[in-house]
């Protein structure tokens, strides 16, 4: 039902035109920091909000390794690879519509750079409770959890940044 209604939303949306003004100028990254991450304990929380190339609040919840470095910077990269690998939660919000989505995944050690992998299970129970926890707070603000794979389907003619138009989709739309 949830995604029958984003797909509606974005339908509807097509005809209003571009956020990213209007997002950058009067929409703080930050928002959601208060609501989902003042109990959180022992995890790392990275926003990867950005409103200039994004309509969603993006977050990685990640184990609390005390990486010594900033998670994206290459001697964080080192660090995770000679540990083998590191389990994230990974969230989006979208800032134009009412849907979010949580997902299981982990970079993981490959040949000469990390690799990210998509898990139905973390080796972290920790992480596990906390995603629980984030959906739940998501619903009780009148969120709703969708499944990017159905939406997935194309919107011809319809150009979002960083993408091909022939790429874009329903899900791109709502958390490019």
């Amino acid at each position: 039902m949830e995604n029958k209604e984003a797909i509606n939303f974005v339908k509807r949306s097509l005809n209003i035109g571009d956020y990213g003004y209007t997002l950058r100028k009067y929409i703080k990254p930050d928002i959601w920091d208060a609501v989902l991450f003042s109990e959180l304990q022992n995890l790392t929380v990275e926003r990867m909000t950005d409103f200039n190339y994004s309509r969603c609040f993006s977050y990685y919840i990640l184990e609390d390794l005390e990486l010594k470095n900033p998670f994206f910077s290459e001697k964080a990269t080192n660090e995770i690879m000679d540990r083998g690998y590191i389990e994230f939660i990974s969230l989006k919000i979208s800032a134009i519509s009412p849907f979010f989505y949580l997902e299981r995944a982990m970079y993981s050690k490959g040949k000469e750079k990390l690799e990210l992998a998509h898990i139905k299970k973390f080796r972290n129970s920790l992480l596990e409770k906390e995603m629980v926890r984030i959906q739940n707070k998501l619903e009780q603000h009148d969120l709703f959890r969708i499944d990017p794979s159905e939406l997935k389907v194309k919107l011809p003619n319809i150009p979002l940044e960083d993408y091909e138009v022939d790429q874009v989709t329903y899900f791109s739309y709502l958390f490019e």
